[in-house]
C-alpha cells in the first residue's frame, strides 16, 4: 500500500480527505508545516498532498528545505502568484488545485500516480530540478539514467562501469564524454545553487561535489529502505 502524507491546517478539509483516501493509502495527517517537515523525513511517502498555506512554515519553504522528495506532489491553495507557480515546479510540485473538492483531490492524485508509474526517472528529476540542474544538458539526462543504475550497484566503479554503462545508453563510445557532461552539470548547477537546499543534500561540503559523491547522494536518497 502507498504511503501518503496529508498536510492542511483546516480539521474539516483533512478529516474529509481521510475519510475518501483512507481506504486506498496509509495515511499520516499533519496541520503545521514543521510537523509536515518532520514526516517527510521519517515517514518518507509516495504521496504528499501540501496546502502551500500552513502555520510555522508553508508548503514552498517545505520542500526547499527537504531532500526527501515523494514520487507525487499535489499542492492546494486559493491564490498562488506567477513567480511562486514558477518555484513551485522547480520544488516538484506536479499539480496546484485552487479552492479543490476531496473528489477533485482524489481524482487528481490518481491520474498523478497513473503518470509517474511509467516514469523511472521521475525521482531523480525532482531532485535534479530541486538543486537548480538545467535540462537541456546532456549531464542532467545522463545522472537521471546513471543514478538508478549506482542505486541498485553501488559498489561499480564510475569509469570503468557507470560512466561505459550511460555511454551504452546514449551511444556514446567514450566513456570520457560522460565523465565531462556529468561534471559539467554538476558545475553549472552549484554555480546557481540556493545554499539552504544544497546544504540539506550535502551537509557540510563548501565546494561543488565530486561526480562521485554527488551520484553515491542521489543514489542514497532514492534507495528504498
Amino acid at each position: 500500500m502507498l504511503k501518503l502524507l496529508l498536510a492542511d491546517m483546516s480539521p474539516e478539509i483533512t478529516d474529509a480527505l481521510e475519510k475518501t483516501l483512507g481506504s486506498e493509502f496509509e495515511m499520516i495527517v499533519c496541520h503545521d508545516g514543521e510537523t509536515a517537515l518532520e514526516q517527510l523525513h521519517c515517514f518518507r511517502p509516495d504521496v504528499l498532498i501540501l496546502n502551500l498555506v500552513l502555520p510555522f512554515k508553508d508548503g514552498l519553504t517545505i520542500l526547499q528545505e527537504t531532500a526527501y522528495k515523494p514520487r507525487v506532489i499535489l499542492a492546494m491553495t486559493a491564490h498562488l502568484p506567477e513567480y511562486a507557480q514558477r518555484r513551485a515546479l522547480e520544488l516538484g510540485i506536479q499539480y496546484v488545485l485552487f479552492m479543490p473538492t476531496v473528489e477533485t483531490v482524489r481524482l487528481r492524485v490518481m491520474d498523478l500516480i497513473a503518470e509517474t508509474d511509467h516514469q523511472e526517472d521521475h525521482r531523480i528529476a525532482v531532485h535534479l530540478h530541486t538543486l537548480g540542474f538545467r535540462s537541456n544538458l546532456d549531464g542532467y539526462r545522463q545522472l537521471c539514467a546513471g543514478i538508478p543504475i549506482f542505486a541498485a550497484n553501488p559498489g561499480m566503479l564510475l569509469s570503468k562501469e557507470l560512466y561505459p554503462a550511460i555511454g551504452e545508453i546514449f551511444t556514446l563510445s567514450d566513456w570520457r564524454t560522460v565523465e565531462h557532461s556529468i561534471r559539467k552539470a554538476i558545475t553549472d548547477a552549484w554555480s546557481r545553487r540556493d545554499v539552504i537546499v544544497w546544504e540539506k543534500y550535502f551537509p557540510g561540503i563548501h565546494i561543488a561535489p565530486s561526480n562521485k559523491v554527488f551520484i553515491s547522494r542521489l543514489a542514497e536518497i532514492i534507495k528504498p529502505l
